[in-house]
């Protein structure tokens, strides 16, 4: 019996789902990556926040870059959850970054909710905690070769 002529390129797509890091640096080079996009990511809303606090952007507005950047986090933080620590020496940096933008997805979550409620106070303190995460995540990534 023959295996159906698709069978190869489906091993070749499911092998790409799920790779070890090659090598240390490699590794290190991803979390880096991660985490400057996701300071990018948590700046933006910060800024909208604050816009939104000071009524210089509607609310509409703040809802849609608000809710873009809390949507643009999920593929940084999924594309990195996914690339094994190439050893054990790199188990505590995985865990860091991940901590890192779980608690940033975590905060653009609160954000949404309180630009949709129109909850300025809390606006002003995400946006606060948003600039706090981003510069623990910049940090972070200036730790790293």
């Amino acid at each position: 019996m023959r295996a159906p002529r698709w069978a190869p390129a489906a091993c070749v797509v499911l092998a790409g789902c799920v790779a070890p890091a090659v090598d240390t640096g490699a590794y290190q080079h991803n979390a880096v990556g991660a985490l400057e996009s996701a300071v990018s990511t948590a700046r933006v809303a910060a800024l909208a926040l604050d816009a939104r606090v000071h009524d210089r952007i509607t609310l509409a507005y703040a809802d849609t870059v608000v809710t873009e950047s809390e949507e643009a986090l999920d593929p940084i933080a999924a594309s990195f959850a996914v690339v094994d620590p190439p050893g054990r020496d790199v188990d505590p940096l995985r865990g860091t970054v991940l901590d890192l933008l779980s608690e940033a997805g975590d905060l653009l979550a609160d954000a949404r909710i309180a630009v949709r409620r129109e909850d300025v106070g809390a606006m002003g303190d995400l946006a606060d905690q948003l600039r706090d995460v981003a510069d623990d995540m910049e940090q972070q990534a200036e730790t790293l070769p």
